[in-house]
């Protein structure tokens, strides 16, 4: 039987039975999974059942499906992908379809080299690590003026109560 497994905090190791042609998942009570996140539609999205394949659907959500981290609007599952709905992460995972045995012979032929260069590209994103997104540092800015403001409020402060003293 499919299932999801819940990955991101509040649902991280609950299991969501897939047990229908069409199991639908949004913040909406009337759903087969309800997800209590924000930033999830009512109708977020649905699994659908087509023969012994699942494919998820997403319902014009707000924020969007993803399907390891790529926004889809309909793709194939397959076991141990992840799936985003809102801020929400869950593993899709099916124990009816048997795990690939590595071969042997992969093993002994295999070359291992130890002195490899890092990639030149950039992951597309790391807003899923977490469940609210990459964090904003639009107002940078922002912030070191008013720590200069007070700052000098704080030196004229004191050199107005020294030179009180001293009179």
């Amino acid at each position: 039987m499919a299932f999801l497994i819940g990955m991101s905090e509040g649902l991280r190791g609950q299991k969501f039975e897939i047990k229908s042609d069409r199991t639908n998942i949004g913040r909406g009570p009337t759903n087969d999974i309800v997800i209590n996140d924000g930033a999830a539609s009512a109708q977020h999205c649905y699994i659908s059942r087509r023969g012994g394949r699942y494919v998820l659907h997403d319902m014009n959500s707000t924020n969007g499906t993803c399907l390891n981290f790529d926004r889809v609007k309909e793709a194939e599952l397959q076991p141990k992908q992840v799936i985003q709905i809102g801020s929400s992460e869950f593993m899709f995972d099916d124990d009816t379809i048997p795990p690939t045995p590595l071969a042997a012979t992969t093993l002994a032929t295999a070359n291992v080299v130890d002195d490899v260069a890092p990639p030149d590209v950039k992951p597309k994103s790391f807003s899923s690590v977490s469940p609210f997104g990459a964090r904003q540092r639009d107002n940078k800015n922002i912030w070191t003026a008013v720590i200069v403001i007070v700052g000098v409020l704080a030196l004229a402060g004191v050199i107005f109560f020294v030179a009180r003293i001293l009179q």
